[in-house]
Formats: structure tokens, C-alpha cells, sequence
């Protein structure tokens, strides 16, 4: 695409000029380009580059430099998400609120305009959470904290003081529902924030007898009891019916954490998919292993793990959120 007004340089980019290349560093992704160039002055060039100036007008600063020249290393840093187009300028409310949010959405749109649909998008979006333990209400906080404007917390449990190590809770609050607790949270920390408390556990009919909104942009499986399998298969049958993505959000298993998978209806593999893969896996490395029968078993836990496992889940929310499914981890 060739764009040649209103370009600037991404706030998250550096460059580094050597003897004869010049690296684009990407500090969000931590990913760079590498280009070979023996012109010297790139970075007071880019710096032109400032959401007002056209190519034009940039090049008749730069007569050495050749019209066609500048177009060509424009459109390929414009390609590269190195530069974006500033069609829109970001209203001082949203710069003030969302600051750090812009700046990293910035690495996934070309242009201002998109980044200002993809605030709209996840403050619009719908996302259910189903199970309120360390990844879900980890899960939770994280995506409140991203600008996701409307939550459904499903958990009938309560908090216990032997969920404070690994939870989103707090001493004071031993004793109460956990989702009161998370909605009393969110809402000191944002009042424009829509949070639905669905005080059930997930059993077999639990979409038919329960009344949902009709449109739910994602569903987060957090849930293990009676097993994460049993959940996550409860789950994709109602989002595969109805073409709701969703993720089985992880969770800590013997000491190691557990990553899900993210499903987009009929665009990435399913559950089944999954699991026609991985029992091909597990049948070669559990053969011949006896499974011992523990009543009442409960290991230990180290919070971190469960940090990571949520961590991940939210990054892949995010995305689905914003439609960037090429950037997706865990399909």
C-alpha cells in the first residue's frame, strides 16, 4: 500500500545507525529490521517523519535523495509497521487514559484510526471468564486493566486463605464471593467498567438454564472442577454452536504450568483437533504408567506458574479482541 501523507515515526522504535546498516528496533515486540544503508542521516530524516509533513515536503529538505527513493524505503517501513499513518489525532482524554495502551496497539494497526477503533472494540467487547481461582482471576484484573469494557465472571466459590498466595484477593476479603470481590475491585479502579456475576458452577446444561447476553465476544475457561477437561469440552461444544472463540485459559498441574489453546471457530483447530493430536502423544508417553487414586489430593502451588499460564491466556484475549488473529500464540 503506498500512503504518503500524514506518516510518522512509532514511539516505540529505536534506531541504531552503523557503518553501513541501519537497525529498527521494535521495543514492544522486541523484534527488529535490519537494512543495509550507507546514508548517514536516516535518523534526522525519520524525524521529519511527524504525522504532519508529507514526502514531498520531507524530500525537499533531502535533494540528495532521490523522489522514488524515499517513497520505496517509506511504503516498506509503512509495511513494517515502522511508520504509521496519522489519519486521526487521538483525543487528550483517550492520550491521558490510555497512554501506554495506544503505544502498544500502535505495533498492531497502520494508521491512528485503527487504534482508536481497536479502544472502541475492547471497550465494547464482551468477555466471560469462567472460573475465578489463580489464572481466572488473574485473567480477570488483566483484562479489565486493557480497556475490555464489559465482564461476565462465572464462580460460586468464595475466598479461602489458602487462595491468597496465588490470587487476585486480599485477606479482608476471606469469606466473600469471589466475584463480588473482583467487581468491587474493577470498579475502584475504572466506574465505566460492566461487570456480570454469574454465582453457578459449569455443569453439562449450564447454557441452557442460564441467562446469557446475546453477544459474547469471547469465553475464558478457567475452570477445572470436576477436571479441565470436562469444562473446556462443556465450553467449545456452546462456542463452536454459537462461533464465540474461546480459551482454555491453563492452569497449574504437577508443578508445571499448563498453557491452553485458543480456538477461533472454524478458523483454527478445535478442541477435537487437539485432542486427536495430543492423545497420539500421551498414549506413546503414559503407556504402561499406573494412575494412583487419592482422595481428597492437593499439591502445592507456586504463584508465579499460575502468572504465566494467565499471562499468556490475556495476551491471546487481547488479540481476539482487536481481530489480529495472525498474532495469536496459542492456536
Amino acid at each position: 500500500m503506498s500512503v504518503t501523507t500524514n506518516l510518522r515515526l512509532r514511539q516505540s522504535v529505536g534506531i541504531v545507525v552503523k557503518d553501513d546498516t541501519v537497525e529498527f528496533f521494535k521495543a514492544n515486540t522486541r523484534s527488529s529490521i535490519l537494512l543495509k544503508m550507507q546514508f548517514k542521516g536516516i535518523v534526522e530524516l525519520l524525524a521529519n517523519f511527524d504525522g504532519v509533513n508529507s514526502i514531498q515536503e520531507v524530500f525537499e529538505k533531502y535533494k540528495e535523495i532521490q523522489i522514488e527513493q524515499l517513497k520505496s524505503l517509506t511504503n516498506y517501513l509503512y509495511d513494517q509497521y515502522i511508520l504509521i499513518q496519522q489519519d486521526e489525532i487521538y483525543p487528550l482524554d483517550v492520550v491521558k487514559n490510555h497512554y501506554r495502551l495506544i503505544n502498544i496497539l500502535e505495533d498492531y494497526f497502520h494508521s491512528t484510526s485503527e487504534v482508536l477503533q481497536a479502544i472502541d472494540k475492547l471497550k465494547n467487547s464482551t468477555v466471560m471468564i469462567i472460573g475465578l481461582g489463580a489464572v481466572g482471576s488473574l485473567v480477570a484484573s488483566y483484562l479489565a486493566k486493557s480497556g475490555v469494557g464489559n465482564l461476565i465472571l462465572v464462580d460460586s466459590d468464595t475466598v479461602n486463605i489458602s487462595n491468597l498466595h496465588r490470587q487476585y484477593y486480599f485477606e479482608s476479603e476471606i469469606g466473600q464471593e469471589k466475584g463480588e470481590r473482583l467487581k468491587k475491585q474493577f470498579h475502584m479502579m475504572k466506574n465505566d467498567i460492566e461487570v456480570k456475576i454469574i454465582t453457578d458452577n459449569l455443569t453439562q446444561d449450564f447454557f441452557e438454564r442460564v441467562a446469557l447476553p446475546e453477544k459474547i465476544d469471547l469465553i475464558i475457561n478457567c475452570a477445572d472442577e470436576p477436571s479441565v477437561d470436562m469444562t473446556s469440552r462443556i465450553i467449545a461444544e456452546y462456542a463452536m454452536k454459537h462461533k464465540i472463540p474461546h480459551i482454555i485459559g491453563g492452569g497449574y498441574n504437577l508443578h508445571l504450568t499448563l498453557i491452553g489453546q485458543t480456538i477461533i471457530p472454524f478458523q483454527t483447530a478445535c478442541l477435537k483437533c487437539f485432542d486427536m493430536a495430543l492423545s497420539v502423544i500421551n498414549n506413546i508417553e503414559f503407556k504402561n504408567i499406573k494412575k494412583l487414586h487419592r482422595e481428597n489430593r492437593k499439591l502445592g502451588s507456586f504463584s508465579p506458574l499460575s502468572g504465566i499460564a494467565a499471562s499468556l491466556a490475556s495476551l491471546d484475549a487481547f488479540k481476539v479482541l482487536i481481530n489480529k488473529y495472525d498474532f495469536l500464540q496459542q492456536t
